[in-house]
Parts: structure tokens; sequence; C-alpha cells
């Protein structure tokens, strides 16, 4: 590309030998990634472009390839400019099994698979980017087969160099070491629906989150700590599966507030209070310490099941700020990244006409919110 050619548009006129070109250079997968973040199946694509659903598998199968005159309507509907349907770019393949997704009942395979194609893109751009700025190496330790989740936590402490005390900001930390976090506002339905999920399996690790299904910073982090004990204990995911997730939990729990340095520190019994102090001091929630006397068996069954009906009525232990006033939390890396490669000449734009999307489709993988009002049109 040079400073002559044109920015990437979307529904940009093409005359047809252009468009014949990219046919012929079809690639089926970009047709089912587009489709998968659209939200919609074979069938209803089908029904809004003209043809029939065996046609569009048929296409995405790569048996067939769909007519010049095709791609137009294929792109105004799926949102996406004509080219990115052209093969020659790199490709992220997830299939959404080799995801850690927390709940299934929730989680729809539909909604799963949106996902998954999201993270694909979280990675083409993360590749696309380390093609113009060195990323953090990837700094996870091998965790011997057989370690329990407590054992994992303490071999990652350890690895990671943290010192005694609380991890002051997660996001920082786990970006620090090579993990690509990254943030999903709540401008879509399927993903804010998952919730949280990570992979590995695409070489970079990548934990996505979705900010505004957090009641507080505190529950994020845990949940963040919970992904990073997925990507190191559970090399094969079973998503949903109720022992992985609560070995996830064990992890974050132990990784956050470890044992030798929180028991000492947890009242003998629930004292709000004191629990609410060791909450700011260690940037856990009171439900999670509360969580943590059971599980160090400094209180009973029972006294948890009280303490939590007690903290539910007790607005002033309930926290609801947004993600954006912790800073250290809001992922970085990839945002510092492009900030960076463009001090040396390749910027968002650049970004965007290599990734073949529009210049606003890779601010919504960045994850910024669209901070303009919206117009609302009341007929």
């Amino acid at each position: 590309m040079n400073d002559h050619e044109p920015d990437l548009t979307l529904f940009q006129d093409i005359d047809l030998p252009s468009l014949s070109a990219i046919a012929g250079a079809f690639e089926p997968a970009r047709l089912t990634q587009a489709r998968l973040l659209a939200w919609l199946t074979k069938g209803e694509l089908a029904e809004q472009v003209g043809v029939s659903s065996a046609a569009v598998g048929q296409f995405e199968a790569g048996a067939i390839k769909p007519r010049p005159e095709l791609l137009s309507t294929l792109a105004r509907k799926l949102h996406v400019p004509i080219e990115f349907f052209a093969a020659g770019r790199p490709l992220g393949r997830l299939d959404a099994a080799n995801a850690h997704f927390r709940s299934l009942r929730s989680t729809r395979a539909k909604d799963r698979a949106k996902a998954a194609a999201h993270a694909e893109q979280v990675w083409e751009l993360t590749y696309a980017l380390e093609k113009q700025v060195r990323f953090p190496n990837v700094d996870l330790p091998e965790v011997p087969q057989g370690a329990t989740p407590v054992e994992a936590a303490r071999i990652l402490r350890e690895a990671w160099g943290l010192p005694r005390g609380p991890v002051p900001h997660l996001a920082a930390t786990m970006e620090a070491r090579g993990i690509v976090v990254c943030l999903i506002p709540m401008t879509n339905e399927a993903i804010t629906r998952v919730k949280a999920y990570s992979t590995d399996a695409l070489g970079r690790p990548l934990v996505i989150v979705t900010p505004e299904r957090f009641k507080s910073v505190y529950e994020y982090r845990f949940t963040c700590a919970h992904e990073v004990g997925h990507l190191l204990l559970h090399p094969n995911p079973l998503p949903g599966d109720r022992q992985q997730e609560r070995e996830a939990d064990q992890f974050a729990a132990e990784f956050l507030t470890p044992r030798v340095e929180i028991e000492p520190l947890l009242p003998k019994t629930v004292r709000m209070s004191a629990l609410d102090q060791l909450s700011k001091n260690w940037g856990v929630s009171v439900e999670s310490l509360i969580y943590r006397m059971g599980e160090l068996r400094l209180i009973s069954d029972v006294s948890i099941r009280r303490a939590h009906q007690r903290l539910a009525n007790l607005a002033e232990f309930r926290r609801e700020e947004p993600l954006a006033t912790y800073p250290g939390e809001v992922p970085t890396l990839l945002s510092e990244a492009l900030a960076l490669a463009a001090q040396h000449g390749f910027d968002r734009t650049d970004l965007a006409r290599e990734l073949c999307w529009t210049v606003g489709h890779v601010a919504e993988v960045l994850g910024e919110t669209d901070v303009r009002p919206k117009l609302r049109v009341v007929r």
C-alpha cells in the first residue's frame, strides 16, 4: 500500500473486473466469519440476499463461488467491505469448542459461534499489529500435570515475580505477560450474553470480557483471574464443565488472595465492616471473601448462607462503578500498540485497509466506546 491509494470505504463502487477478481479469490471462511458476526443463520442470510440456503452453504463450503454481482449484496448485508471476502491474508480459525465459556445454559450455540468469530478477529488484529510492533512475549508457566488449582496459582505468582499482597492491576499484569485482554462494550446482544471467555488455540492467549456485565471492578478482576486459571489448567476445554469452572474459581481465589496471606487477616466471624476494608485493600469483593472464609473452613456453611443473605440487603457494600474509573484494569495493549505503530507511519486507516475492515470496525474490536450521542427519530 502507498499514500496514493484511496482509503478503504464501505460499499464502494467497484467495477466488474475488480469484482470478478475478488470473486475469483473468494475465501469461504470469510463469509462464514462475517455471517456469524452478523448473527445470521445461513437461511436468514440467504433470504436477505435472494439466494437459497443451500447456495450459502455451498459458498461457505467452497463448493461454488458467489457470482461477482452478488458480492456487493453480501457486503452490504454483512456490513463489510467487498474486499473482505478475498483470500490472501492471515485468517484465525477458532472452533467454539476450543474456548472456555462459563455457562452453557445461558450461552446458546449461536452466541458461542459469534463469540468465537469475534475472537478470530481479535487475533487477526493482534497479528496485524505484531507485524508493526513487538508485543510482550507470552509468559505463562507450564503447570505440572495433576497440579491442583491452588498449586497452579502459587506457581504463577512465583513465575510472574509478584510480591506478597494484592495484585494491583490485574489486566495490566496479564498484558505485560503477553495475554491479550479485550473488552466488548455492551452493543451486542449475543456477545453480552457470553460475558467472558478465553482461548489459547490461536497461538496467543486471549481473554475477552464484557465490562458492563460486571457489578464491580472486583467481580471483573476475579473473572480475569478465572480465565487465566483456564489457560493454565485446562488445555482441553470442556465448555461449561462444572469441574473445570470450579477449578478456575479455586485458582482465582488463591491467586488474588493467597491463603497464607489472607487467612490471618480474615475475621473469625462475619463482620461486614472488616470484610469491606479487606475488599478495598485486596481488590476482591466482599462476597468472594465470604466464600474464601468458607473454603478455609473459618465459618460454617450456614454462616456463609446467612452472610450472603445479609449482604444482599446492605446497599453500602454493593458498589457499581464503571470499569473506566479504574486505570490499570482497563486493557490497553492493543490501543497502545496501534498508537506506537502510528508513530512509525502505520495508522488506523492502514490497519483497516490491511484487515479489509472499516475503520469503525477496528474501533469496535479495539473495545472503544462510541461516545457520540445517539439520535432517536420519533414519528
